[in-house]
């Protein structure tokens, strides 16, 4: 078979067609791969042409981007102040410290997310970031075609902020306590992310977007089925739905275990599932046998296989990963990103196991 653009592979691949090798998706938030694949060292002015290069590399599809961050404190103008550093960001300042003061905080917050509109200007700033990364993506292509990956946006129905900021203590209070203000605030995150698609959305630049949430952790949802079936599962049906009315085709994104809600995402419309945590008991093989209409993504267990194991390990996991998956419908790649405490020797192992394996079935 010949060689395949990345685009050819992706799109064939997202509808279960035979492939010239098995694609490659992750997140490269690993120093020691970038530079050896992006050719230099990591600094502040090379960072992200570096990673974009590295990703046009190694990789057939990557979601959406940023170099390493320099160390800051960037205070939002609701008043929530981040610490970035490298690759993370955590919350170091909330303006409000118990429920009277959550409560009122939040209300202004519905107002300011309802008041948040995504124009040409929005839409032209974000297209061209996107060009911009593809742009490094082709740099680094190893075919010397200049073909870059597919980049693919993210998408959140608009949950993760509304958990995320109070925090898991006063967020159960707000779950209890105020259902009502807590779905309006929901309704509002979601209204937004839905006119954000509406400004952004471009099949042709970005053919595949990433919707998500976390909703689980390894054992267990973190919140009750009977909630999500009510307030989460009719949101992401909404926003899925306005992808697809743009021609885009969309991946649902958690982290964790997802049997006990899985059925209902899928009625959803999800597409496909990403990232299939080992740990979790989400494995490639489970997964394709109970869903088999999903393109899958990830399932490579990057919490002890690709940190502790021997490339050989790693190699004959992503052989036996691919071959679970009956030889199409799969993305290969870690369970959610390729961070610093993998080994390059193992990255590189997981690479070449995918590089060296044509899809399909039989």
């Amino acid at each position: 078979m010949a060689v395949m653009t990345k685009r050819e592979r992706v799109l064939r691949t997202m509808r279960f067609q035979e492939t010239d090798r098995v694609p490659l998706y992750d997140l490269l938030r690993n120093d020691a791969v970038i530079e050896h694949y992006g050719g230099g060292r990591l600094t502040p002015d090379s960072a992200e042409r570096l990673h974009g290069i590295a990703i046009g590399r190694t990789l057939d599809m990557a979601r959406t981007t940023y170099a390493p961050q320099q160390p800051r404190e960037v205070r939002w103008e609701n008043g929530v102040v981040l610490r970035q550093e490298r690759w993370t960001q955590w919350i170091v300042e909330r303006p409000f410290h118990d429920m009277p003061s959550l409560v009122q905080w939040i209300k202004e917050e519905i107002k300011r997310t309802e008041a948040e509109t995504f124009d040409q200007a929005y839409a032209r700033d974000f297209h061209d970031n996107v060009r911009r990364w593809q742009a490094n993506f082709a740099a680094g292509d190893p075919t010397g075609r200049d073909d870059p990956a597919v980049y693919v946006p993210i998408s959140s129905v608009g949950f993760t902020r509304v958990y995320w900021i109070p925090g898991m203590e006063l967020f159960s209070y707000l779950m209890y306590d105020y259902p009502d203000l807590l779905e309006e605030w929901f309704e509002a995150r979601n209204q937004a992310e839905l006119r954000r698609v509406a400004a952004i959305a471009d099949p042709e630049l970005m053919p595949i977007v990433m919707t998500y949430d976390d909703l689980a952790y390894t054992t267990n949802l973190l919140f009750a089925p009977a909630w999500l079936r009510g307030c989460f599962v009719p949101r992401l049906k909404r926003l899925v739905d306005a992808w697809h009315a743009r021609d885009t085709t969309c991946i649902f994104h958690s982290d964790g275990r997802l049997w006990d809600i899985l059925d209902d995402l899928v009625e959803a419309g999800i597409d496909g599932l990403h990232p299939l945590e080992v740990m979790a008991g989400m494995t490639v093989k489970e997964v394709r046998r109970r869903y088999p209409h999903l393109f899958l993504l990830g399932g490579i267990d990057v919490s002890q296989l690709l940190v502790n194991g021997t490339p050989e390990e790693v190699r004959a996991t992503c052989h036996q990963t691919i071959a679970d998956a009956d030889g199409v419908g799969y993305f290969m790649g870690s369970t959610t990103e390729l961070n610093n405490p993998v080994p390059l020797e193992n990255a590189i192992a997981m690479f070449e196991a995918g590089w060296g394996v044509a899809t399909g079935p039989g």
